[in-house]
């Protein structure tokens, strides 16, 4: 449940009227059986009255039927509790899942919020910063090289990270329209790795790619799916350790495994780092980048493409998350 004041504040209230509500309908419950003993008490009474001078065979054959009337009655209004009582139970379930999805959402919301305004602020303060001493002092030819450098650095940064939002953005539409071909699924991913390590020569890459590995894709969404896997793989994994990337046909499916040695992802998050917005942790204490939408693109893109995404634990320790897409054959 949410941590602050104000959330469980709500849920306080959400369930005061739950149990308002339930309390209120087993008491209409009890008072239906009291008042409807209380009828058949009377009818039995006029009955007694009315008999006690006659055949007394007659009070019994009317006494049995007054009891079969009530005992349908009782059934009656049995029947028609559980039935509301059932109604009731589902709507609250209901009604709470409902709750528990909009908190669950705002409190993504204003971790994004949080993240993004940091992921948008330090690449910006940086060139900024590169720029403002390129312009007020005098530097070798080396040492302006480099801050040029690091400039384009944090301008591909900030264009990355606009580009992941607007394709996050673009899938909340079911009727996203995407170009498939025949794309080298092999060379898309060896080309993927060739610009992780362009871009971060510190990395341990593992590649093992399959040769002539063929798709119906998207070029472009499939690049994101892999960038996407790596750049979470390199970013949780401690530093010095090896992140894995292999590529396999396994009978009719293209199988892309990305492997870390980082801390394995609990069962009850597996499900929810793939949410959109979501990530593990708090965003006031959380040292990683990001903005939580990595994990939702990787999936988004595999479905596009009838694929799946899946989270294993390594024998050794760590991670890996598997895409299968099908495989077209070898051209």
């Amino acid at each position: 449940m949410p941590s602050n004041k104000l959330m469980r504040r709500r849920y306080l209230i959400f369930y005061f009227l739950v149990a308002y509500m339930l309390s209120v309908f087993f008491w209409w419950w009890i008072m239906m059986f009291r008042k409807d003993n209380d009828l058949y008490r009377e009818k039995i009474q006029l009955l007694y009255h009315r008999y006690q001078q006659e055949n007394s065979g007659m009070l019994l054959e009317e006494y049995d039927k007054l009891m079969e009337e009530r005992r349908l009655q009782q059934w009656m209004i049995v029947g028609e509790g559980a039935t509301f009582l059932i109604l009731m139970i589902f709507g609250i379930y209901r009604l709470r899942k409902a709750v528990v999805e909009e908190v669950g959402l705002a409190g993504r919301q204003k971790n994004f919020l949080l993240s993004i305004t940091h992921e948008l602020k330090s690449p910006l303060a940086s060139a900024r910063l590169n720029l403002q001493t390129l312009n007020r002092r005098t530097l070798s030819e080396e040492q302006q090289k480099l801050l040029l450098q690091n400039t384009e650095q944090d301008i591909i940064r900030l264009n990355e990270l606009v580009e992941k939002i607007l394709l996050a953005s673009k899938m909340d539409h079911k009727n996203m329209h995407i170009n498939k071909e025949e794309v080298n699924y092999s060379e898309l991913a060896e080309t993927c790795s060739d610009e992780l390590l362009q871009r971060n020569m510190q990395v341990k890459l593992d590649v093992a790619i399959e040769p002539n590995i063929w798709v119906n894709g998207d070029d472009v969404l499939l690049k994101s799916l892999i960038m996407n896997l790596l750049e979470n793989a390199v970013k949780y994994a401690p530093k010095g350790t090896t992140t894995g990337l292999h590529l396999n046909k396994v009978q009719d499916m293209a199988v892309l495994d990305i492997m870390d040695e980082g801390k394995p992802i609990p069962a009850e998050e597996r499900e929810k780092i793939f949410e959109r917005f979501y990530r593990m942790g708090n965003e006031d204490t959380r040292t990683s980048t990001g903005v939580g939408l990595g994990l939702f693109i990787v999936q988004q893109v595999a479905q596009m493409h009838h694929g799946s995404v899946k989270i294993k634990d390594q024998p050794g320790g760590g991670k890996i998350f598997s895409v299968e897409i099908p495989y077209i054959g070898a051209i």
